[in-house]
């Protein structure tokens, strides 16, 4: 995976965008609800794998971007490499289906792409 800031978004939900970094297969970032922290690697250009610890910052009922009202959680997700980014698909601890769409924004240094 190539180190940098992403552009994060949940497709198919009200959720809110958020930003990802990736430096050295670490991935952190968050939303305006939760953040995450785990690693990322890209095997092949057919297959990224990310693996995730989620943690509510504002608490809600239940959200529908994960359909759950866990505070905290693990989240796998497997997908692709694409021209601008990556995609990711998991499930939530509710089973729903979890789609993400990351586009790179930034180099890790700032530095144009």
């Amino acid at each position: 995976m190539d180190n940098g800031f992403y552009a994060t978004l949940i497709a198919d939900s009200q959720a809110h965008p958020g930003i990802t970094v990736i430096e050295d297969a670490r991935i952190r970032g968050g939303d305006a609800t939760y953040l995450y922290s785990g690693t990322i690697q890209a095997n092949n250009p057919d297959e990224v794998v990310a693996n995730l610890k989620i943690k509510a910052y504002q608490t809600k009922e239940e959200d529908p971007a994960f359909g759950a009202s866990h505070d905290s959680f693990d989240l796998s997700l497997t997908g692709i490499q694409t021209d601008t980014g990556f995609q990711l698909t998991g499930y939530s601890p509710s089973g729903r289906e979890i789609k993400i769409e990351a586009t790179k924004i930034a180099n890790i240094d700032l530095y144009p792409l």
